[in-house]
């Protein structure tokens, strides 16, 4: 009975070792402006939000993981929650959504194959599902189609998807300048890889093949959890 249990304690902790040993390897941006750039990035815990301005509105890419801390940031860089107009998840995992409730005026937008995450529809592992935080009654849900782009004050956004990470995780291209890529991939001795709690490692393979030659095209690259990237990767 007692060597029954030794057994079961040392795979729940070889478990708990192979999930959380990812997170040690991701290196996400500190909080700042961007040198080069207007875009605001606001670390939190592993990952990265980003902060666009146009003219006194804010576009702003993934949502983090606590929204508590979001909050403290954007009041210690001076980012008005409430001109926060427009909110691009490149998924709903729950480390990319928490902050939503702190923007009451934003329209969220998500690629619409994203839209089985939450709905109840497709499970993210075993019994578990996405959903988002509560939203306020002003906010609303726009599902992009792939390649789309939404106008937004003096901004471009195209959606690119980028499924793998979750059925419906996509990239976004700021002004046909910049790229997002929330979790598509994740990097390794300037290598990219199949990014870590991936759904399905085959599609996330197949993604990372159809846009490393596209990467070139971008002057950066923000990684949701691995900083940016503007030297070539292979």
């Amino acid at each position: 009975m007692i060597f029954g249990v030794g057994i079961c304690l040392v795979v729940l902790v070889v478990l708990l070792l192979i999930y959380a040993f990812p997170m040690y390897s991701m290196h996400p941006l500190v909080s700042g402006k961007i040198e080069g750039t207007d875009i605001i990035a606001i670390k939190n815990r592993i990952n990265n939000l980003f902060f666009i301005p146009s003219d006194k509105e804010w576009i702003v890419i993934d949502a983090g993981s606590d929204a508590k801390r979001v909050k403290q940031e954007m009041e210690r860089l001076s980012i008005d929650r409430h001109k926060v107009k427009g909110v691009f998840l490149t998924h709903t995992d729950y480390d990319h959504v928490d902050s939503v409730t702190l923007f009451p005026n934003a329209t969220i937008y998500m690629s619409k194959q994203e839209e089985q995450m939450i709905d109840g529809s497709t499970n993210r592992q075993f019994i578990k599902k996405n959903s988002l935080p509560k939203l306020d009654a002003f906010n609303k849900i726009v599902y992009l189609s792939d390649n789309e782009v939404i106008d937004l004050y003096k901004h471009k956004v195209r959606i690119i998807g980028a499924p793998g990470h979750t059925r419906g995780s996509a990239m976004y291209v700021l002004d046909e300048k910049y790229l997002f890529t929330g979790d598509a991939f994740k990097i390794a001795d300037e290598h990219i890889l199949v990014h870590p709690y991936t759904m399905d490692r085959k599609i996330a393979q197949q993604t990372i093949q159809s846009i490393k030659d596209e990467l070139k095209n971008y002057e950066k690259v923000f990684t949701a959890h691995y900083g940016l990237i503007e030297n070539d990767i292979k």
